[in-house]
């Protein structure tokens, strides 16, 4: 074993390998059609589910939805894609990181919808002129330079048009100039994950829209995670991705490439994606609105639970729906053993529990990953036919714990680990067995701290914890040994004239108008009520959706709500 001195280095590799999954993944096949979920509750029995197109909904930090999905992708077998879009996201953190890839693109199909996610608000009669501005253009500076030019003559209604189209195009062009993008999709088995934190929301349609034509046209058995679907394929207005989308739900179920769609709640995505999506994942939801929305967007022909059920739903727990079947389940993450999640499905532990216990042999696993097995584990045949004489006592051992521990259930609870350790037979037993025992904490747990009734009692677990704990000191240290991340933020300060139309929007800000959301549509005619009206060119669009890029705003839908950290006076708007 090595030396104290290298111990932090190796306790540092320990604790990063401490979640990893124990599970390996299923192998592919043309005859893997289903998946196993977890457990039902609260019988235990196994549920699968069909490897298909998939919704997964619930609270967000309530319902577990990326340990779900992460699980499932492991024993799936397939590669996965997810985008990781806002920062400080705490998801997908031990996948496979890979760079964002973006292809040029200009049919005016597609310029239309960059302008529609641009504005939040769908296009009426501007498409004519997008279809003049990409004619003859392959890449969107091509679009900008015949934007450009027609400008130099268009008056009018033609001349708003462009303008709107100009000042979309000069964000977003130079933005792909400065970007350096991989040449293609580079998948690797299980998860891999774009950061597109960096990326404004434009350029994040445009690399979300373009892997899923990549997958599409290159992939197979891979599956496309769309995170916050409501964002970013809409009801009612068209974007990069929504096209992207509808193509790949058609086809790509013939080459078994999946899209598997990630949103806290249903009602804002387009009804004609959701319609193609035969499985369904639904966690908790808490407020009333969002469980109507959910249960009506389930096509007709699919079983569905009560609104009371989803409410009701625990951490982990979702409602799986395929077909005639709508089962509560406990999904079992990836690194939690088939035996914990079982108990968890049927009461016996709790998540917290069951976590702790999985952890702890994780911790165990990869404590001989890194310094090797001693020579105490390196046993001879005679030392097997040793340790499986101890198995025996131990066997014993667990049944005396059961009797003593409904003995302390009828009579005062005074300390387990004093009494059992007073009137345990003395027994002497060789380095090998010391050894042999500490890696089945799960089996000590699960058989001798389970009472009668099936319930894991407290004051049992934490004496037979404890126990372990003193065998292997070192695996305290690793346990109880937390990263700690400090971020500092350095507020933004923006000073606009009042007057102007950014400056009046700001006095609303400032007013509490934006303290419920508003679309562009409200706002317009608010200052119109106030003042001059801006007009409908989309300028008042672009620079509200500006105010969000830039953290004043956020959107819920196609609304703009004021952010929560913003703070606005009459001399200066400030956020932090």
């Amino acid at each position: 074993m090595n030396s104290r001195s290298s111990l932090p280095r190796s306790v540092s590799k320990l604790r990063r390998m401490t979640f990893k999954s124990r599970q390996t993944p299923m192998a592919i096949s043309k005859a893997t059609t289903s998946v196993p979920l977890g457990f039902a509750v609260p019988s235990g029995t196994p549920v699968e589910i069909p490897l298909r197109h998939m919704a997964v909904c619930g609270q967000t930090q309530e319902a577990g939805k990326t340990t779900a999905l992460e699980a499932l992708i492991t024993r799936a077998g397939v590669r996965a894609i997810t985008f990781i879009t806002k920062r400080g996201e705490g998801s997908f953190t031990s996948a496979r990181r890979i760079d964002p890839y973006f292809r040029e693109q200009a049919d005016w199909q597609f310029v239309a919808s960059v302008l529609e996610a641009s504005r939040g608000e769908k296009l009426k009669f501007e498409r004519a002129w997008i279809i003049r501005a990409s004619k003859g253009a392959r890449t969107l500076a091509d679009v900008h330079r015949n934007v450009r030019k027609a400008m130099e003559t268009a008056k009018g209604l033609a001349g708003d048009v462009y303008l709107t189209l100009d000042a979309y195009l000069e964000e977003v062009v130079p933005a792909i100039a400065r970007v350096r993008w991989a040449p293609r999709v580079e998948l690797a088995a299980g998860v891999n994950a774009m950061d597109l934190t960096g990326l404004t929301l434009n350029l994040q349609h445009l690399v979300i829209k373009s892997s899923l034509d990549w997958v599409l046209e290159h992939g197979t058995e891979t599956v496309v995670v769309v995170p916050e679907a409501w964002k970013f394929i809409p009801q009612g207005r068209g974007t990069p991705v929504k096209l992207a989308a509808a193509a790949f739900i058609r086809q790509g179920a013939g080459l078994r490439n999946y899209l598997w769609l990630d949103s806290q709640d249903l009602g804002g995505i387009e009804k004609e994606i959701l319609r193609s999506v035969p499985v369904w994942i639904l966690g908790v939801q808490r407020e009333a609105n969002e469980i109507k929305r959910t249960l009506e967007n389930i096509p007709a022909g699919i079983a569905k639970p009560s609104k009371a059920d989803i409410a009701t739903l625990e951490l982990g727990q979702f409602f799986a729906c395929w077909g005639k079947h709508a089962i509560r389940t406990y999904a079992q993450p990836a690194w939690m053993p088939e035996d914990l999640a079982r108990k968890v499905a049927t009461g016996a532990l709790t998540v917290g529990n069951a976590s702790a216990i999985a952890t702890g042999g994780n911790v165990m696993k990869a404590f001989r990953h890194v310094f090797g097995p001693s020579k105490e584990e390196q046993v001879t045949k005679d030392e097997a036919a040793q340790v499986m004489r101890e198995n025996e006592q131990l066997k014993r051992e667990n049944a005396d714990l059961r009797r003593r521990l409904e003995a302390l259930e009828r009579g005062p609870h005074d300390s387990v680990r004093t009494t059992t350790d007073r009137d345990r037979p003395a027994r002497t037993k060789p380095a090998h067995a010391e050894r042999s025992t500490e890696s089945r904490p799960t089996a000590a747990l699960s058989g001798a701290a389970a009472s009668s009734n099936g319930h894991l009692d407290e004051a049992l677990y934490q004496a037979i914890r404890a126990r372990i704990l003193e065998d292997e000191p070192i695996l305290l240290k690793a346990l109880t040994t937390h990263p700690e991340l400090v971020v500092e933020v350095t507020p933004r300060l923006m000073t606009v004239e009042g007057s102007s139309m950014k400056g009046r929007v700001v006095r609303l800000m400032a007013a509490g108008w934006f303290d419920e959301p508003r679309e562009t549509g409200d706002v317009r005619k608010e200052l119109a009520r106030t003042g001059t009206d801006p007009g409908g060119g989309g300028t008042l669009g672009i620079m509200l959706n500006r105010f969000v890029v830039d953290g004043f705003f956020i959107r819920q839908g196609g609304a703009f709500l004021l952010a929560p950290a913003v703070k606005v006076s009459e001399r200066e708007l400030r956020v932090s």
